[in-house]
Formats: structure tokens, sequence, C-alpha cells
């Protein structure tokens, strides 16, 4: 989790305040649904959406990338076309 300093929080506030401002003016409800709709959807973190064996499954990646432990576009293609020669 990101913590906010004080210059964050003021620069958060003053967007805020913006958009207030900007949503005021408008007289669209099929815009003014869709801003609903976004800020609705975005309160759900899509990392508890996704289930527990697919969180251990890019939490797996995310160790083989700092480990290194990489493989090329042409080596993954390679190593496809070699398991899958005979479809």
């Amino acid at each position: 989790m990101i913590i906010p300093t004080n210059t964050d929080i003021d620069t958060i506030e003053n967007k805020k305040i913006q958009l207030i401002s900007i949503i005021t003016q408008v007289y669209n409800i099929d815009i003014l649904d869709a801003i609903e709709h976004l800020l609705i959807n975005s309160e759900t973190d899509w990392w508890n959406s996704i289930g527990k064996p697919v969180q251990n499954a890019i939490d797996e990646g995310l160790k083989d990338i700092k480990k290194g432990n990489l493989l090329s576009h042409n080596e993954v293609i390679q190593d496809i076309n070699k398991k899958f020669k005979d479809l």
C-alpha cells in the first residue's frame, strides 16, 4: 500500500475540486452515468476478485522475474513449437 504524502493529498484534493466543477457543468445523463459507473467500479480492487490460485501464480511469476528466471519471446515460441509440433 502506498501512503500519500501531504503534497499528494493536496494534489488529490485540488483534483477533486476541479472534477466537481467540471461535473456540475455536465447535462448529459449518459456521461453522468458513465462517470458514476467508473467511480463505483474503481473502488473494487481487481486483485481481490481473481482468486487465490491466480494470485499465487502471479506472485510466483513476480518472484521469477526478480530472480532473473526469464525467457525471451523467441525461446518461448521455440519451446511451444517443440511441444506442439504435431498439432
